[in-house]
């Protein structure tokens, strides 16, 4: 028998090599195939053979947790040759791989470090797809320690006369940018591309800042054919996985590993006089246990800009880590997530957070006039919040800290959203209300995952007010803003409030919908002429907008284009009701006027919506894997009412018709009804919350065909024979 299996040990060693150096997507794909091969042949052998044998084969696929990527500096010609990509053919561009490993090493001097590797090969299809060769590469940075980011190497290869030819990006194109406080960036631009180019680039980052493990992106705003991400992570160190997106993995395996490191220790002296003795230091090797984790996604479609969402990355498909704890052996764990009760104790003791909160000399006098004069909480908070919309303006940035302090910022009147509502904030406990500040992210900024502290998350701050039962949030960054409302771009689910003896979340929802309101009076002749009139009111947040947009245009220019608004409807000059009282609706009315053809006719044909319904639906997908997120409710009325001419009847009009969405989610009613020569034509939407899922998103899009439709449809008005 042993005899007859000598001949089979080659095999045995193919099969080994094999397993321990082929490329991760080949292990993953024939592992279990290769395995039960190895083991019916191994069973054959000697116990100790096939374990010693299978020893081999796994602790070398566990170890090696670098992808068979391309070979950098080397690519296809059929990469080159392509001319459009078949899987999203109106593409500008498309990442033909993207590959990237993270793994730690260990030195005496600096400890554990990260370390990032990443090799990313795109293909140029169009002039639209340049901005793809404008390579950013962050890096984090705190007092005067920094990551390092090495090893920058790119080519651009180009078919020129049926050969490859390809360019080196030179050091010298790469240079640094800040972009905070805490990070920069090293930017380049690779050479010399074209329609057809593709752009290869690498490089690797080194980072003590174990917290900030690199979050790998497998999804971006062009389409990618393959993105496979590995980390070893040794079990000193566990992390939080965040996985993000609606995009299923091709591949997702965790395998048991090891890593070795040198520990290097210094030498010891003990005891003293002719007793003391010296211990040499030196090197010892740790073996230590790791997780080798391979995540793959393949073609990956592009993210799309829709309507109504937040902002794209709370939708794309990624990995984030956040590290919980540290564990090194003979050492008691170290939790590193800490909790919102020692974040909210740092933040209110921070020279750039809480302590504004008591530098209040400087206004001790505006503040007490206000509660003088003013008797009511509610009213108190109303004036505060005015007077500092009065005095300071914002200056269009974004922070949850006060970069300069609040004092400074109230006299030189201007401030970030952080300083501005600190003060505010400050103003209202002087005044003996109930206040406390709000962590927030902007829709713009993504959402919040609220598992555990992260202040990276947040770059926002509003105030909270309590009054009795009822709760109010308050930014003072826009003039145009009335006291208890917050910002569009702040309704992004919740905030944290900042308080040390009421520590929660709060909904950050709106107090008020998109109101809009629009009713016309208009007489019909026998000629189609028509005469009227018409009013808009806009409440809410309807007439935040308008108010900005006339006041920014000027009433002359915004009257020009409301007449080209209406097709063909011609508008006289309007006139605006309460463009600077906040706290009404805004009105705006104007003449109407439209023309027939010049003579009688026997059959007038009437759009009652005067040019204002709905013309499209804003949902086109037939299948939208995003929540649609209006920010608010919305509510729109229209109201027409039409005198027709005597002699003539109603002898088609759109059926009235109610529409509601499951579970009260909204509402459409349009009716029409006929009263002598008076015809008067109603429609209402109503969406009643401001959060549709996936799984809602067939019945919404149906919801508004439905409304377009309807809101297309004619009135025939028919001349009576004889009259």
């Amino acid at each position: 028998m042993k005899i007859l299996l000598k001949p089979l040990y080659p095999i045995y060693v193919w099969l080994a090599l094999l397993l321990r150096y082929s490329a991760s997507w080949f292990f993953l794909q024939t592992k279990a195939f290769f395995l039960l091969l190895a083991k019916n042949m191994l069973m054959k052998s000697s116990t100790s053979t096939f374990y010693c044998l299978l020893f081999f084969i796994l602790s070398g696929i566990s170890t090696n947790v670098l992808a068979q990527v391309p070979k950098f500096g080397k690519i296809e010609d059929a990469e080159l040759t392509m001319k459009v990509y078949d899987k999203d053919t109106t593409a500008a561009a498309v990442i033909l791989s993207d590959y990237g490993n993270t793994h730690f090493i260990y030195s005496s001097s600096t400890g554990f470090q990260l370390v990032f590797e990443r090799q990313t090969r795109v293909k140029i299809l169009k002039k639209s797809g340049y901005e793809w060769a404008d390579i950013e590469v962050p890096y984090y940075q705190q007092n005067s320690r920094k990551e390092k980011v090495a090893n920058i190497k790119g080519y651009t290869y180009n078919l020129v006369d049926g050969k490859q030819v390809k360019e080196k990006l030179e050091t010298k194109a790469v240079f640094d940018e800040q972009m905070n406080e805490n990070w920069s960036q090293k930017k380049f631009t690779m050479p010399n591309v074209k329609e057809g180019s593709v752009i290869e680039y690498s490089y690797i980052i080194y980072s003590d800042f174990l917290y900030n493990m690199r979050e790998w992106e497998f999804q971006t705003t062009i389409p990618v054919a393959w993105s496979e991400y590995h980390a070893r992570i040794p079990e000193y160190f566990n992390y939080k996985l965040l996985q993000q997106g609606y995009l299923p993995f091709h591949t997702s395996e965790k395998q048991a590993s090891q890593d070795k490191f040198n520990v290097s220790y210094s030498g010891e002296t003990t005891g003293a006089g002719f007793n003391m003795t010296r211990q040499p230091g030196g090197t010892n090797q740790v073996d230590t246990r790791s997780d080798a984790y391979i995540w793959i996604m393949k073609d990956v479609p592009a993210l799309r800009e829709e309507k109504y969402i937040t902002t794209l990355s709370d939708y794309q498909a990624k990995l984030e880590f956040e590290l919980q704890l540290v564990k090194y052996p003979g050492q008691a764990p170290k939790v590193m997530t800490g909790n919102w009760e020692d974040v909210t104790r740092d933040l209110l003791q921070s020279e750039k957070f809480g302590t504004q909160l008591n530098r209040n000399s400087f206004f001790k006098n505006e503040v007490a006039a206000i509660v003088a004069k003013y008797k009511t909480p509610e009213e108190q908070m109303a004036a505060i919040h005015g007077l500092v919309k009065k005095t300071v303006k914002w200056d269009g940035k974004n922070s949850i800290y006060a970069i300069t302090p609040i004092r400074k910022v109230y006299d030189s009147k201007t401030g970030n959203a952080a300083e501005i509502n600190l003060l505010m904030t400050s103003m209202l406990l002087e005044a003996g209300l109930d206040a406390a500040p709000v962590l927030v992210s902007t829709r713009s900024h993504g959402r919040v995952h609220k598992g555990s502290p992260m202040l990276s998350k947040f770059n926002y701050v509003i105030s909270h007010v309590r009054i009795g039962e009822n709760e109010y949030l308050l930014d003072a960054t826009d003039p145009l803003l009335p006291a208890g409302s917050i910002p569009v771009r702040c309704l992004n689910g919740e905030g944290r409030l900042i308080k040390k003896n009421d520590q929660r979340w709060v909904a950050l929802t709106s107090t008020s919908p998109f109101r809009k309101v629009f009713s016309s009076n208009m007489t019909i002749n026998s000629n189609g002429d028509m005469t009227g009139s018409g009013m808009e009111s806009a409440g809410g947040y309807e007439a935040l907008s308008l108010r900005r947009r006339i006041l920014e245009e000027g009433e002359d220019k915004y009257a020009e284009k409301l007449a080209k608004e209406v097709g063909d409807f011609k508008v006289g000059k309007p006139a605006i009701q309460n463009l600077h009282e906040i706290d009404a609706p805004l009105n705006i009315t104007y003449d109407i006027t439209a023309t027939g053809n010049g003579q009688q006719n026997s059959v007038l044909y009437l759009n009652p919506m005067l040019g204002r319904g709905e013309k499209e639906n804003p949902f086109k997908l037939e299948e939208r894997v995003y929540p649609v997120d209006f920010g608010a409710p919305i509510d729109e009325t229209y109201v027409g009412r039409f005198i027709v001419p005597d002699g003539y009847e109603m002898e088609e009009a759109p059926k009235s018709v109610v529409m509601a969405l499951p579970e009260n989610g909204g509402r459409f009613t349009y009716m029409v009804q006929k009263d002598g020569n008076t015809i008067q034509v109603m429609s209402k939407i109503s969406i009643n919350k401001p959060m549709f899922y996936a799984p809602e998103y067939a019945d919404l899009k149906e919801f508004y065909n439905q409304i377009v439709a309807k809101h297309a449809e004619q009135i025939v008005l028919k001349k009576i024979a004889g009259k």
